[in-house]
């Protein structure tokens, strides 16, 4: 019992020693898990967004170009006598570019001279046969007003006539029948008369129509001689056949009297045999044929007048328009104008001066040859400044706009130009990848084909949420950032990297603006790793 009291603090004592070594022992298996996790475990650089702007900088090399060219130009068709400029020489104001043969000058102007008197002649010509035609016009429309009122007074004279002889005739079948009755004859001497009369007039008026028709062909032949105008052979054909229609209608009325005065004559041989029926038919055709007379003459002086108011309208009809004048008028101020060219040329000896201080670019003329309808030289005119032409690619040009402030050096750096502005941006026309800028440059600071160097510096809106590029990562097309998240395990507080979809506002070479929604100040997104790092992975961060 004694020996057990003895053997237990040896117990207690050996039990407390394997307790410490076991704690030391599993203090040190910690300590080796841990360092064991420490070094598969990848270290990661943090970082937290920023509140910033994006900044941008484009540079681009470019030349210095004229902003306009001036073309030097001068009458075409004249030898050039002596060329005094190359390509590239500089020429100031009033400086020669050329000389023109003077013997060559005299003789342009000796031809256009005698071209403008021969159109002035010319046109003279055609101003007198315009007067002459009017007086001409003026003169047929007179003779037909006179020839339809002697128509007009003929033909009533015929209608008068015949209306008496009518009545004359009806008169006579009235008395004949009035002695009929009363056995009394009457005596037909004053109804022959008449019709006697009427044949006569008939006649007249038939050799009259038979003239007229035969003047109004010799008319129309020695028109057809003459070789007269379409349309005046066409009036003179026209007036030719209302000619022979009148001549028609007179013929046939000269011989209806005639079978009028027939048929009366028998008549009266007739009453002298006997007084009967037959007498009385006689008479009644004679009034008969009267008023076919009557009627005739009535036809006669409608188509009578009716051919003379024709030639009436014909004579003021409208005559086609003659432009020959005015073009030849037209045609000698042309000619006045190169005439004036000419010897505005002569004046000053032949001499093509510059207009303008510049840069020659392009002689198409040569000594010995004529001067051509294009630019004879071509003038980098210095007067109205340069410009400055760039090409950068199509992205850079998306994030600038006209009137952006630019910098300007020249390329041994000695030049500089700030406060410059862009004045347009243009698509290239060769590549549609690049993107053309220009700059008017306004002082003489930089050289015609001279060579510089372009800056252009912007800054964006103040973002919330800027990171570095490089924490911008990608997958399916997503933008995504790798955070830290802190969890608590059996070894302890450890850090895992969690997946965080974002989206991108705006970025530029070096920095990405984001979407603030699912971060803010405080979140540690991972920059860099030792190793590559995923979604789910511990990490553990970089000691500073």
């Amino acid at each position: 019992m004694i020996h057990n009291k003895k053997q237990l603090p040896d117990i207690q004592k050996k039990a407390g020693q394997a307790l410490a070594v076991f704690l030391a022992v599993m203090a040190f298996l910690t300590i080796l898990s841990r360092a064991a996790a420490n070094i598969i475990t990848p270290t990661v650089v943090c970082i937290v967004p920023q509140k910033a702007a994006l900044e941008y900088e484009i540079t681009a090399s470019g030349i210095v170009k004229e902003k306009q060219q001036q073309a030097v130009n001068t009458v075409p068709g004249i030898r050039v006598k002596k060329v005094l400029v190359s390509e590239g020489d500089r020429v100031s104001e009033q400086d020669i570019l050329f000389e023109l043969d003077m013997e060559d000058l005299e003789e342009k102007i000796l031809l256009k001279n005698q071209e403008i008197e021969k159109l002035k002649l010319g046109l003279s010509d055609s101003r007198e046969k315009s007067r002459l035609e009017q007086q001409n016009k003026s003169l047929e429309q007179s003779r037909a007003d006179e020839d339809f009122q002697r128509t007009e007074e003929s033909l009533d004279a015929q209608v008068q006539n015949a209306s008496e002889a009518l009545a004359e005739a009806q008169s006579r079948l009235e008395q004949f029948d009035i002695q009929k009755a009363d056995a009394q004859e009457s005596s037909p001497d004053s109804v022959g008369e008449e019709l006697q009369k009427t044949s006569e007039e008939r006649l007249l008026l038939l050799e009259q129509a038979e003239a007229d028709l035969e003047l109004k062909k010799e008319l129309l032949e020695q028109a057809k001689t003459d070789n007269k105008p379409q349309d005046i052979l066409a009036e003179l054909e026209k007036d030719t056949e209302e000619s022979q229609k009148a001549m028609q209608s007179a013929k046939e009325a000269s011989l209806s009297a005639d079978q009028a005065l027939e048929s009366w004559q028998a008549a009266r041989e007739a009453l002298e045999d006997q007084f009967s029926e037959t007498q009385r038919q006689i008479l009644a055709d004679a009034c008969m044929q009267a008023q076919n007379a009557y009627e005739d003459a009535l036809r006669q002086r409608e188509e009578g007048l009716t051919g003379a108011q024709r030639k009436i309208e014909d004579t003021r009809k409208r005559t086609a328009p003659d432009s020959t004048p005015k073009t030849t008028e037209m045609e000698i101020e042309a000619l006045q104008i190169e005439l004036d060219k000419y010897t505005a040329l002569q004046k000053n000896n032949g001499q093509i001066l510059s207009p303008a201080e510049g840069i020659v670019r392009k002689v198409q003329v040569e000594a010995g040859s004529a001067t051509a309808e294009s630019s004879s030289v071509t003038l980098a005119d210095l007067s109205s400044g340069s410009r400055y032409t760039a090409s950068i690619p199509k992205e850079q040009a998306e994030m600038i706009a006209e009137d952006v402030t630019v910098k300007l050096k020249s390329a041994d750096g000695k030049k500089v130009s700030e406060e410059l502005t862009i004045n347009s941006i243009n698509e290239n026309k060769d590549d549609p990848d690049l993107t053309d800028i220009a700059v008017d440059i306004k002082n003489r600071e930089f050289d015609i084909d001279e060579h510089a160097s372009l800056e252009i510096k912007k800054q964006s809106v103040t973002y919330s949420c800027v990171v570095p590029l490089e924490a911008l990562r990608m997958e399916d097309k997503q933008y995504f950032v790798l955070t830290v998240q802190e969890t608590e395990t059996i070894l302890g507080k450890e850090l895992t990297a969690v997946r965080t979809d974002v989206t991108v506002l705006e970025k530029n070479n070096t920095m990405a603006a984001l979407k603030d929604d699912a971060l803010n100040g405080s979140s540690q997104i991972i920059l860099t790793s030792q190793k590559t790092v995923k979604a789910g992975d511990r990490i553990r961060l970089k000691e500073e």
